[in-house]
């Protein structure tokens, strides 16, 4: 009896500090609100650094788009920048939970477990952030400004917002291209290849080496494009898909010319019969993107699938 009757004690006081605790943070969201706690005017930020405990990201907006520094600059997910920069605008605390710099730590605000977010317009710092472990309850999130001790709760569950790893930033767009830009596609397989081209108001479908064409059909060759126009990934490659990739046996290539004279390549790993996931690579990225088999099938086309 009192082997039982110790960790019965123990959780008493364990919940009954949680009950203390989650009366106490209650009460102070209920008391005095700040709404736009940063002061942060969303259309003056142009440029966004997240410090995370595993990791420093950069992000630059060029005109309409959001760009992440990597080895190359990258384009950043533009739904994604735009929660960051709602999500900071739009921050609304209470009162101050604590004064103490000893329990920073505990809270997860502290410089070393903490996500520090700091808005720029240029070179000129608008306003930082620090964001910090949920709440008790799990609908509030402890921040605090740097250089500050004042730990405060904020509205929702923020941190999620800022703490992605480094790839779930990156646009998952493949291929976007403008419709009518395109003049012609090569679809090449191991043992084949093909070319769909548009010119004088017509389709026409040839064989490699493309030196005689035949007329296509209008509805499948628009079908076609319309499946490439737009390619999104649904994922990257991570560690546990590494040993089912293989380039250097592509199932697919297709590389698209359009009207300006660039072209754009899209090569597809040896298909997985087993796996629903399909591999494929741009020459200019190191990142793999993943799309759904059921989806890759909409990009695969044969020489009679394009006849009348």
């Amino acid at each position: 009896m009192k082997r039982l009757l110790i960790p019965l004690i123990v959780l008493i006081i364990i919940l009954i500090a949680w009950l203390v605790q989650n009366r106490m943070e209650n009460r102070q969201m209920a008391g005095r609100t700040v709404e736009n706690f940063l002061n942060l005017s969303a259309p003056d930020v142009n440029r966004i650094v997240i410090e995370k405990p595993d990791d420093t990201l950069e992000f630059t907006r060029d005109q309409a788009y959001w760009y992440l520094h990597d080895s190359l600059p990258r384009r950043a997910d533009s739904m994604a920048m735009k929660n960051i920069i709602n999500n900071g605008a739009g921050i609304v605390v209470g009162d101050v939970i604590s004064e103490n710099p000893e329990r920073q730590t505990e809270f997860q605000v502290d410089t070393a477990s903490g996500i520090l977010i700091r808005f720029y317009h240029d070179d000129n710092l608008l306003a930082s952030v620090i964001t910090g472990k949920p709440s008790v309850d799990y609908a509030h999130t402890y921040v605090r400004i740097p250089g500050s001790d004042q730990v405060y709760l904020a509205n929702g569950l923020i941190r999620y917002v800022f703490d992605r790893k480094r790839t779930q930033w990156y646009d998952k767009t493949i291929f976007s291209f403008i419709p009518g830009s395109i003049a012609s596609v090569d679809i090449a397989y191991p043992d084949k290849a093909y070319r769909l081209s548009f010119h004088d108001s017509l389709w026409y479908i040839s064989k490699q080496p493309y030196q005689d064409s035949l007329t296509a059909d209008s509805m499948k060759a628009e079908s076609f494009i319309g499946a490439i126009v737009r390619i999104d990934a649904v994922d990257f490659a991570n560690a546990a898909d590494s040993g089912l990739i293989d380039f250097a046996n592509p199932s697919l290539i297709l590389k698209v010319t359009l009207t300006d004279g660039s072209t754009h390549q899209l090569t597809f790993a040896k298909i997985n019969a087993e796996g629903s996931r399909v591999y494929c690579k741009k020459p200019e990225f190191d990142d793999i993107f993943v799309v759904y088999k059921s989806k890759y099938a909409n990009y695969t086309r044969q020489f009679a699938d394009f006849m009348p």
